[in-house]
């Protein structure tokens, strides 16, 4: 008898750990499709307007005047992919004529953004020129690269 419950619980012990490792495999594998394309874990909903663009095609968002805290790596600052759009968005971020970035996001789907983010390397008090370097993809499985856009911005570290 004893030897029949402790048989029993066994079995009910690998039954919760294989349904613990199936349900951790399925919600961390969602962050990646088979071609590779990583969606931004950081990425959440984005339910404001833009203004009307027109029918021109993928809408691209624009910067105008930013300020970040001098010497902080963490900004806070919106990457969004406008809902509507039918491709992923990528951000590299590159200051000034240095074409080295500063931060790259993964893909961001439709409709949603990054509120903030942390570069790799902080900016000391003063007036900077950075582009929003903007990569497109498709989302029919290619992962083909579509056309992009460069947002030059002004951005005061202060």
């Amino acid at each position: 008898m004893k030897k029949n419950r402790i048989i029993i619980i066994c079995i009910a012990l690998f039954i919760v750990l294989a349904g613990s490792f199936t349900a951790y495999h399925f919600i961390h594998s969602s962050q990646e499709n088979t071609n590779g394309v990583v969606i931004d874990k950081d990425a959440t909903e984005w339910k404001k307007e833009l203004p009307n663009q027109g029918n021109q095609g993928i809408k691209i968002p624009g910067y105008g005047n930013l300020s970040v805290a001098a010497g902080e790596k963490n900004w806070n600052i919106t990457l969004l992919n406008p809902e509507g759009d039918n491709c992923y968005f990528k951000y590299n971020i590159t200051v000034g004529e240095n074409s080295d970035p500063i931060y790259i996001s993964d893909y961001i789907e439709p409709g949603k953004a990054i509120k903030s983010f942390k570069v790799n390397k902080a900016l000391k008090k003063g007036d900077y020129t950075i582009y929003m370097n903007i990569e497109t993809y498709s989302m029919d499985g290619e992962n083909t690269r579509m056309n992009g856009a460069s947002v030059k911005a002004n951005l005061q570290a202060v």
